[in-house]
């Protein structure tokens, strides 16, 4: 029987993990003759989110679902991703990736992602199509707040400490084949697609209209810059890229862990930076305008001030003297 592994990550979601896990309830792969896993992990959250998982998760069960909720006490995503994947779930054909402050909307939006898998054998992941509040789509053809990746592609990968954005390095390592080409060329092969109809919405939590975890969220956004650029150089100048890069990366979760936190400790800050990229001002000018420009600013300087005191993995979220 074909397996699906279903896989939610969140902290202090308590709010929307409850809306998540009540829109599962007219999920159509649900009522297929597959073996579905709902596995909810809350890493290092300081609310009630796990119990609430598993008070909404035993319906999910009562539909033939496996189901488990797994606590976690870090506050890292990168870490609870690679839990997820490594200890928390049966190996599966597909993974179906999702944030715990999303909601589905399309009772046949779960379906329709392992459809395109399907359809499309050469695709190694594909994102679903993501709206806000206000209807607008997400301009990313794979956001980490919904995705799904084939079982063969996914089990070689792990998130090394340190990195900041865990959708940004998966595709990245998904559609370069283990950074052996340029992305470019995976997109021609096919290996990353999106689905053709919007599966979740996002934004509707308290936590989305807080200015500090805003605040914090932009400092860790242009913070992943700089790690990403690092990663590239590792896996392509060092590890060799394609396969080799891909056997050495898991030989080093096994055995060395932190083995790039490491590296980018060593590494100076001057060498590289984060692009500079502050939203256009139009004109005539209007004090909302100005106002982004100005966060965008402050923000940047938090993130190279942050790079200058190694805040990687979850410290890139560290804002007031506080980690997220």
């Amino acid at each position: 029987m074909e397996t699906i592994s279903v896989g939610i990550l969140g902290y202090n979601e308590a709010f929307g993990i409850a809306r998540l896990l009540d829109s599962f309830q007219n999920q159509t792969l649900l009522q297929q003759s597959v073996a579905v896993e709902v596995i909810v992990i809350s890493n290092g959250s300081q609310d009630n989110m796990a119990a609430v998982a598993r008070d909404k998760i035993a319906a999910l069960a009562a539909l033939g679902a496996r189901t488990n909720v797994v606590e976690l006490p870090v506050a890292d995503k990168c870490e609870a991703w690679n839990y997820l994947i490594h200890q928390a779930t049966q190996p599966a054909e597909y993974y179906i990736l999702l944030d715990a402050d999303v909601e589905l909307v399309n009772p046949q939006g779960l379906e329709e992602l392992v459809a395109v898998m399907k359809q499309h054998p050469e695709c190694r992941i594909c994102g679903g199509r993501i709206v806000n509040q206000q209807g607008e789509l997400s301009g990313l053809t794979v956001d980490g707040k919904c995705y799904i990746i084939r079982g063969d592609i996914v089990r070689d990968i792990h998130i090394p400490r340190g990195i900041v954005l865990d959708d940004a390095y998966v595709v990245s390592t998904a559609v370069t084949n283990w950074y052996e080409t340029e992305f470019a060329v995976g997109e021609t092969k096919g290996y990353v697609r999106q689905s053709p109809n919007v599966i979740v919405r996002c934004g509707g939590t308290l936590r989305d209209r807080d200015k500090s975890y805003w605040l914090a969220s932009r400092k860790r956004t242009i913070t992943s810059q700089y790690t990403q650029y690092h990663i590239d150089h590792c896996m392509r100048a060092i590890l060799g890229g394609g396969e080799l890069a891909r056997a050495i990366s898991m030989k080093l979760f096994a055995t060395n862990p932190d083995w790039f936190l490491q590296y980018l400790n060593q590494v100076s800050v001057g060498n590289y930076k984060p692009a500079f990229r502050p939203p256009k001002v139009p004109h005539p000018l209007a004090l909302k305008d100005v106002a982004q420009y100005l966060i965008y600013c402050y923000c940047y300087l938090l993130s190279v001030n942050g790079i200058r005191n190694q805040e990687f993995g979850h410290l890139a979220w560290k804002l007031k003297h506080r980690y997220w």
